[in-house]
């Protein structure tokens, strides 16, 4: 297989572009300075040697282009050195984080499920953090093509998220979204809801995701031999995303990371077919999540984007079909739904008449 690079963090294009504008115009202008010195000095020199009859003239102009191809090749060198700096600069991250490489088919399965997220941001999807990470390096290492995100940066943008600051408040947000966090709401509000304020529910999933409401309501059923999928794209993926980040943020180690990453994986790839059916059903559970239109018309454009430009490796690897469910996803949430059903009462997440910010 190839060298392991990926994209320059916050960029699109596969590889890390030619560059000169990471912090190098000083060194540039400094390189050529140092090397006309010298050129300035040897050019009179040579002058009044040839004047005074010390050395002919095809001598000087001889000594003249030696110097200058000299001269040009090293801006050349470092001129080039400083244009893949970024690559330089990402196989020292990989080094010091560990030797990191391309990663076995099954865990750039599981990382394909944010393949379109990441694509949109720019952010990494062939490693376990998806930002070069101060939880990887050995000590205070500087980068100038990049920044590192430090641990304290990923613990704000957990509390701010999840509220998750622990390896206790990790396990039990994960323990929920396996529970069917939002697919056990969706499940329920099909019997729970009103017959009018259902219908209006549907209609306006399939206005937000421009899915049709047919497949909206088969989201319910059990489909060829399988289970409802409900909105577990929705779930499944957040337990990803949450395992990815409280790595980065010191909260797991990696190992536990990819024990629970692994598993959504396997349940994903055991109720999708492919990951375009992933997706839409990701996106009506966003949609069901937010009920908003920016955000949900956002994630649409996120997945026609990746489809259509993105040229990522990870594009490439192939979706294999597993086979084990859990109970939750095989019943459909049956026990929450029966204790739903009995309270008869709405949610404080899930779909809401108004926006929602749970």
């Amino acid at each position: 297989m190839k060298a392991f690079i990926q994209n320059q963090p916050g960029e699109q294009d596969a590889k890390p572009k030619p560059n000169l504008n990471h912090n190098n115009q000083g060194l540039l202008y400094s390189i050529l300075i140092l090397v006309s010195i010298p050129m300035g000095i040897a050019i009179p020199a040579l002058n009044r040697l040839t004047a005074i009859g010390k050395i002919q003239s095809w001598v000087m102009y001889g000594i003249l282009v030696v110097l200058g191809l000299l001269t040009l090749a090293l801006i050349v060198s470092v001129t080039k050195r400083m244009m893949i700096k970024n690559i330089i600069e990402q196989k020292k991250y990989y080094r010091l984080a560990g030797n990191l490489t391309w990663l076995p088919q099954e865990k750039r399965e599981a990382l394909q499920l944010q393949a379109h997220s990441c694509y949109h941001a720019g952010s990494w999807v062939e490693t376990l953090e998806y930002w070069p990470s101060e939880i990887r390096l050995p000590g205070k290492t500087r980068f100038t093509t990049f920044q590192v995100v430090s641990k304290e940066d990923r613990l704000a943008s957990n509390d701010e998220a999840w509220k998750v600051l622990s390896e206790k408040t990790y396990t039990e947000r994960i323990d929920a979204l396996y529970a069917g966090m939002h697919s056990r709401l969706f499940a329920a509000d099909k019997q729970v809801m009103a017959v009018q304020d259902r219908n209006f529910m549907i209609s306006r999933l399939g206005e937000l995701t421009q899915l049709p409401e047919s497949y909206i309501t088969s989201c319910w059923e059990p489909q060829n031999g399988k289970p409802a999928i409900l909105v577990w794209a929705f779930d499944l993926q957040r337990v990803i995303e949450l395992s990815r980040t409280s790595f980065m943020a010191g909260i797991i180690s990696e190992q536990k990371a990819w024990e629970q990453i692994l598993k959504a994986s396997d349940y994903t790839h055991a109720l999708f077919d492919n990951y375009t059916d992933f997706l839409n059903n990701y996106r009506l559970g966003h949609a069901y999540w937010c009920n908003d239109f920016k955000l949900t018309n956002e994630e649409a454009q996120m997945q026609k984007a990746y489809d259509h430009d993105c040229e990522w490796p990870i594009k490439g690897v192939t979706w294999t079909k597993k086979s084990t469910l859990p109970e939750v996803i095989l019943n459909a949430c049956r026990e929450y739904v029966e204790e739903d059903v009995k309270k008869n009462t709405r949610h404080t997440i899930g779909f809401q008449s108004e926006n929602n910010d749970n």
